[in-house]
């Protein structure tokens, strides 16, 4: 058996970025708070409520203390709440999540109609959305396009970790049926690098072993893409989710993981596999 690991492995900027932040305010203070987990991963999610971040539900459960920004961010309205209440904010938004939240509110001043490509009750939609009030969300072909058809001067946003074989589907959708639409790609370099890895990745495989949250959307496409390709796809975890059974007979395995996933699970996957099968050889990709 050979495995092969795909180029991109472990957090993506933004998370890191958000993580580290995490990691020194929770050190510093013992009354910080975020409304939903900081990233979606099962694993740094425990390991920062061990360490004392409060997990809440709204803004009114905050009676005093930090509120932290999770990297997906958060609607203006909610700032602006927790500002009113004297909460101490730490934005830890994505940088590119907080470029796109701007990008879309400019654009709307100008007068276009925002379209936001992404799946409505993602939390990071949901803080584009509030700095534009009245956006068409979209995340598949609606029955009855005619809202679509009456929209003028359209300008479409991307969630950050938007599957691209679905952003060039409606934007081509879109496009075909309006006279004048401008288009930014503003799905994540980072998402759109790890996805075209796993694509190249699953051609050449028979199973691949994708490793992230079951709740993150970024991994859970990196997951649909192996399958569109080809290959056999498993989304796990955690090292003890792999199952032996999935290996057997099979001669080439991947290894891919998702944006908010440490480096370390990737390494671990590996390791397994080599335990369970000796006679395998890890391969560069």
């Amino acid at each position: 058996m050979e495995i092969l690991r795909a180029r991109t492995q472990g957090f993506c900027f933004g998370v890191e970025l958000t993580y580290k932040k995490a990691l020194a305010e929770t050190a510093q203070h013992d009354d910080v708070h975020t409304l939903g987990n900081i990233v979606h991963n099962p694993i740094i999610v425990k390991e920062l409520d061990d360490r004392g971040l409060i997990n809440i539900d709204s803004v009114d459960d905050i009676e005093s203390g930090t509120l932290f920004v999770r990297a997906h961010g958060l609607p203006p309205q909610t700032l602006e709440k927790a500002e009113a209440k004297g909460l101490r904010v730490v934005d830890a938004t994505c940088p590119m999540v907080t470029r796109t939240q701007k990008l879309a509110k400019k654009l709307q001043d100008e007068g276009r109609s925002i379209i936001i490509l992404g799946d409505p009750n993602h939390p990071e939609v949901k803080g584009i959305a509030g700095h534009v009030p009245g956006a068409l969300i979209m995340n598949e072909w609606p029955q009855d396009e005619s809202q679509i058809r009456k929209m003028r001067r359209i300008a479409i946003v991307s969630q950050s970790t938007l599957n691209e074989d679905k952003f060039k589907e409606l934007v081509g959708r879109i496009s075909a049926i309006n006279y004048e639409t401008r288009i930014y790609n503003t799905i994540c370099p980072d998402t759109q690098g790890r996805q075209l890895s796993a694509r190249e990745l699953a051609r050449d495989v028979d199973v691949m072993i994708v490793i992230g949250g079951t709740k993150s959307a970024n991994t859970r496409h990196l997951a649909e893409i192996s399958e569109a390709e080809g290959a056999k796809a498993h989304l796990v975890e955690r090292v003890d989710d792999l199952q032996r059974e999935w290996f057997s007979g099979q001669e080439r395995v991947g290894i891919a993981t998702g944006a908010s996933t440490p480096g370390f699970l990737a390494d671990e996957v590996e390791q397994r596999l080599l335990e369970w099968f000796p006679t395998a050889e890890s391969v560069a990709v």
